[in-house]
Parts: C-alpha cells; sequence; structure tokens
C-alpha cells in the first residue's frame, strides 16, 4: 500500500518480489519490485483508493489524455 497523502493510497498485489520496506520513501518512477514470469497467473491487481473507498480513475485519465506529451 502507497500513502500519497491526502487520503489517497494505491494499492497492489501480485509481485513476485518487493525491494521496499514498510514505512519507505519513494520517489516517482522509483521501482517497487519485481513482477514474475509472464503467466496468466501472474497479474499486477491495482486499486486506487481515497478515505480508504476504492475510486474509479477513468474520469482522471480522460481529462488528461490530451495533456500529455511523448
Amino acid at each position: 500500500i502507497i500513502d500519497h497523502g491526502s487520503g489517497y493510497h494505491t494499492l497492489l498485489s501480485g509481485m513476485s518480489r518487493l525491494d521496499t520496506e514498510v514505512g519507505q520513501w519513494l520517489l516517482s518512477g522509483e521501482p517497487l519490485g519485481v513482477m514474475g514470469r509472464a503467466e496468466p497467473a501472474n497479474t499486477l491487481y491495482i486499486e486506487f483508493r481515497r478515505n480508504g473507498m476504492p475510486i474509479n480513475i477513468m474520469p482522471w485519465i480522460a481529462q488528461n489524455r490530451d495533456k500529455e506529451s511523448g
């Protein structure tokens, strides 16, 4: 679980190895761990939460789609 502050959290599950520790501060883009071999059973689960409740991020993605640059 990653605490982003202001009540926002990201829940990640399915990695075969974590390279972080509880309470560790992370930089943007810093690797958290490693996924296992590409098999049907190895799936990364991501859930975004605000104040402990799951949220749908699709409106944020759709809103920012035109603002991205490559």
